[in-house]
C-alpha cells in the first residue's frame, strides 16, 4: 500500500466515524421525536380518560344526590301527613272533651260575642228613644 492509499483509507475511516455520529444523531432525534409523540398521545389519552371518569363520577354523585333528595322528600311528606292526622285526632279529642264538660268552643264564644254586640246596639237605640 502506498501513502496515497493509506491517507485515503484513514480519511475514509474518519468519514465513516463522522457518518456513524451523524446517523446516530439523526436516529436519536427520530427516536426522541417518536417518544415525545407517544408520550403526548399517552398524556392526551390519560386526560381524556380522566374527563370521562369525572363525568361518570359526577353523574353517579348527581344520581345518588337526586335519589337521596327524593327519599328525603318522600319521608318528609309522610311525616307531614302523619303529623296532620295526629293533629286532627288531638283536635277532635279536645273538642269532644270540651263538649262533654260543656265548655264553649271558640265558635260558640264568637257567636255569643256577636249576639252581645247586637244586644248592646239595641239597648242604645232604646235608650235614645226613651231620652
Amino acid at each position: 500500500m502506498n501513502t496515497k492509499q493509506i491517507k485515503e483509507t484513514a480519511r475514509n475511516a474518519v468519514l465513516a466515524g463522522l457518518g456513524v455520529v451523524s446517523i446516530a444523531q439523526k436516529e436519536a432525534t427520530k427516536a426522541y421525536d417518536q417518544a415525545a409523540k407517544k408520550t403526548n398521545k399517552f398524556y392526551d389519552t390519560l386526560v381524556k380518560e380522566g374527563k370521562s371518569l369525572e363525568k361518570k363520577s359526577k353523574k353517579s354523585v348527581d344520581q345518588l344526590t337526586d335519589k337521596a333528595e327524593g327519599k328525603f322528600n318522600n319521608i318528609k311528606n309522610i311525616a307531614s301527613k302523619q303529623f296532620s292526622k295526629i293533629e286532627n285526632v288531638f283536635e277532635t279529642k279536645v273538642e269532644s272533651a270540651l263538649t262533654k264538660l260543656d265548655i264553649p268552643t271558640v265558635d260558640d264564644l264568637k257567636g255569643l260575642s256577636t249576639r252581645v254586640e247586637t244586644l248592646i246596639k239595641e239597648i242604645k237605640k232604646i235608650e235614645k228613644k226613651a231620652a
